[in-house]
């Protein structure tokens, strides 16, 4: 299946497709596949980074090193303490430091307030600048696709979910605060006699 972009690293590779109505997405890492699609009105448009790596080797690490100095303690007083063991755990040690740097990740996220499905990228693959542009074209269709299918106005339709609908799309970030006045003023001309809404009734001027 052809993606429009991938991304890979030794344990983990993303793939994402464009769909008509949103993103197909899948994810794969050791022994793990995960597929799924997200629709555009899923997606949220904040940006958040993060940088990790996997802390239970460095935790591990700290741990043996504290052992390390115990033993090296103990062997300058006397005690009968293994020199290969000491060798081993301080291979050990290099080993863990090694595999956390290894493991290490630096993401960034999709996201919005409460938005169970974040999309997750490297920060870095294949490097920022793409990265940003494929971000940047998700958003653009994100918001094409959006305003056609609930910004486009009628008048042959009600007044009151169109004016929710514009609502929606500016609480959404698809439109701007201007951009929602200038819509909510083309979808008062539409009609003769402009409803006022109160609470979940409409009433006419």
């Amino acid at each position: 299946m052809q993606y429009d972009f991938s991304q890979h690293t030794l344990l983990e590779k993303k793939q994402f497709r464009f769909i008509e109505d949103g993103l197909s997405i899948r994810q794969s890492s050791i022994g793990k596949i995960h597929e799924y699609e997200l629709k555009y009105e899923n997606v949220g448009t904040k940006i958040t980074h993060w940088k990790n790596g996997q802390k239970i080797f460095l935790v591990v690490a700290a741990f043996l090193t504290f052992v390390s100095f115990v033993l090296y303690f103990d062997r300058q007083n006397g005690g009968q303490v293994d020199p290969f063991m000491q060798l081993f755990i301080l291979i050990l040690i290099s080993l863990l430091v090694f595999l956390y740097f290894f493991t290490f990740k630096t993401a960034c996220y999709l996201t919005s307030a409460g938005n169970p499905n974040p999309i997750e990228f490297f920060s870095n693959k294949p490097d920022k600048e793409t990265v940003d542009k494929f971000i940047d074209e998700i958003l653009s269709r994100r918001r094409q696709f959006l305003l056609q299918r609930h910004g486009q106005l009628n008048k042959n339709l009600s007044y009151e979910p169109q004016y929710y609908n514009l609502i929606w799309l500016l609480d959404n970030n698809v439109i701007n605060q201007v951009e929602y006045e200038k819509k909510l003023k083309e979808l008062n001309t539409l009609f003769t006699s402009t409803p006022t809404i109160k609470g979940f009734s409409i009433k006419n001027d």
